[in-house]
């Protein structure tokens, strides 16, 4: 293991594990010693100290072997934020940068498990309905937030995120990000909180980084400029839409598309 960031102390680590793994009872990470009874070395408890590079292993807390698994949660399948709505106006009016672009915190396609866990009775956005999306409110700027144009489909495939339980600080999960590691967020402009994106998003954020890019080898990027690039899909590229994955992204493609012409034709009341 190794954090060539130098951004994720022994606490968050141990918070990452968990959202990845499940276990039969309470665990704690040692330095694997070859050699030594059950391989075990110091403990390495929760602090805010850096892990060094190097090779761990999981045991019980009293230092005997614990059966453990990854978790079968995936991370959500997202595209890039393509808006028919008025939402990035509303969100360069707010932060007044228009070299940026909008992306969505949360993908707008996953909507149902958006109200699922409640995010939209936390949304308080003064907005009317049209310009939230609708009831679920998925459209809120409170959900969006600016981006340069190079980082929008890297946010989107979960490359990188923002931590908002440490002063919303870029975390990336991959390398080549060393212009952005360790910068941090700058929302203190966004006077009205009703405004201002919503900590737990970045939290939801952050966990998709985890699932997709620290369990194991991390699940496959998807190539959005080949895909989309034009913002047209080519049906007849059996390579990008012919396999599995490709039938999974055309569905989230389609949900994502077809969402504004959803939203308007439901019921204003």
């Amino acid at each position: 293991m190794g954090d060539q960031y130098g951004l994720i102390n022994w606490e968050l680590f141990y918070g990452c594990v968990r959202a990845v793994i499940f276990s039969e009872g309470d665990w704690a990470i040692f330095e694997y010693a070859e050699g030594v009874p059950q391989r075990r070395g110091a403990l390495c408890p929760p602090n805010r100290e850096l892990p060094c590079p190097g090779t761990y292993i999981l045991l019980r807390q009293d230092g005997t072997p614990i059966s453990v698994g990854l978790t079968p949660v995936l991370s959500r399948r997202r595209h890039p934020t393509v808006s028919t709505s008025n939402t990035p106006l509303r969100v360069f009016k707010r932060d007044d940068f228009s070299r940026f672009k909008t992306a969505h915190i949360f993908p707008r396609a996953h909507d149902v498990d958006w109200v699922n866990k409640g995010y939209p009775g936390r949304i308080t956005d003064p907005a009317t309905l049209p310009e939230l999306g609708g009831p679920t409110k998925i459209d809120s700027i409170q959900n969006v937030i600016l981006l340069w144009s190079d980082l929008h489909d890297a946010w989107d495939n979960y490359k990188f995120a923002v931590n908002p339980d440490r002063g919303h600080v870029v975390i990336p999960f991959v390398p080549g990000y060393d212009d952005i590691a360790g910068k941090v967020l700058k929302l203190d402009h966004i006077i009205d909180h009703n405004l201002r994106s919503l900590d737990d998003l970045f939290r939801d954020h952050f966990l998709q980084g985890v699932l997709k890019d620290m369990k194991g080898v991390g699940e496959p990027t998807w190539d959005y400029e080949g895909a989309l690039g034009d913002g047209m899909m080519d049906l007849s590229r059996q390579d990008i839409w012919g396999g599995k994955l490709g039938q999974e992204h055309l569905e989230f493609e389609m949900a994502h598309r077809l969402h504004s012409l959803r939203v308007a034709q439901e019921p204003s009341g």
